[in-house]
């Protein structure tokens, strides 16, 4: 990779450190990650086009010496980024909406705000996959129905709702909990969806991370920054177990073990109660959806 970044950046780096993607380094004090991409380039693209043209505090994508944004070496496309910051700074969930780009043009390739359509194609390919490849994996075979049927739910609950006319923003594909400057303004983790995105997956992290997911969503709703339409948004998302199908074709491809996923089947009946507490909170503020079996069955 040293010899990658001096022919194409003029960059002649001493040290750097080694992970599992790629490498970081200083030149002048100024921290770089010099990184292999795993999303197609015209996403990159479109994530350079959109970052130009706001006022962002997003690490900064570095054109190589021939102007092109993406390097490639073998098979593999790589980024360089310069952080803009600190690394480290604690992101908060009140933190997520201060430092999210409102959008006027949403004629884009990273929308991904049709939820119904894509959730409902997640659980096709799911099940394919199992059907294919799930055979030895016990935990997968027995669990995933349970998961499916949660989708469904959030697929039903998310076609009953008007939301044509909500604000679309630069969001991220997934948002941890706890998070750090230098995961939240990863612009090679951007797409654009609805406000709540980001906020309803930091809820459910938190949840499974210990951490007080309730009080970081009164914090949101006492804020009064949503919609009536986006806390109906909020709980859809909730709804949706990504946490859950996030790991299952790493799993089914051998990149994990299916033990993974014991932190969420340990916790569904724990999940179900804060699904119900959820709803509580949300429609003391607004007439939302009522999922009737989960707020009469939990416990």
């Amino acid at each position: 990779m040293k010899n990658l970044l001096l022919y194409n950046y003029n960059m002649d780096i001493l040290n750097y450190q080694s992970f599992e993607d790629g490498i970081s380094f200083y030149i002048d004090y100024n921290k770089y990650y010099f990184i292999k991409i795993r999303r197609v380039p015209n996403d990159i693209d479109e994530i350079y086009k959109i970052l130009n043209n706001y006022i962002n505090s997003y690490h900064s994508i570095i054109p190589n010496k021939f102007g092109d944004i993406i390097t490639k070496d073998s098979n593999n496309n790589y980024v360089l980024l310069k952080i803009k910051g600190s690394e480290n700074n604690d992101i908060e969930i009140i933190d997520i909406f201060n430092n999210q780009i409102r959008l006027n043009d949403v004629n884009s390739v990273l929308r991904r705000d049709n939820w119904g359509v894509l959730w409902s194609e997640k659980v096709d390919y799911l099940e394919y996959q199992i059907s294919e490849l799930g055979g030895d994996h016990p935990i997968v075979i027995s669990s995933f129905s349970y998961y499916v049927g949660l989708a469904e739910n959030a697929i039903e609950y998310f076609n009953m709702l008007e939301y044509k006319n909500e604000e679309l923003v630069v969001s991220q594909k997934r948002i941890q909990y706890p998070n750090i400057s230098l995961n939240f303004f990863n612009p090679l983790n951007i797409v654009i969806d609805y406000r709540v995105r980001d906020i309803a997956e930091y809820l459910k992290s938190s949840f499974f991370a210990g951490g007080d997911a309730i009080k970081e969503l009164e914090l949101v709703i006492n804020k009064n920054i949503l919609t009536i339409n986006e806390y109906n948004l909020l709980y859809a998302r909730l709804l949706y177990p990504s946490y859950y199908f996030d790991n299952i074709s790493s799993i089914l491809e051998g990149n994990k073990d299916e033990n993974v996923l014991l932190k969420y089947i340990d916790k569904i009946n724990e999940y179900e109660v804060f699904l119900k507490e959820c709803y509580y909170l949300l429609s003391r503020k607004c007439n939302i959806i009522r999922v009737d079996w989960l707020i009469n069955n939990t416990k």
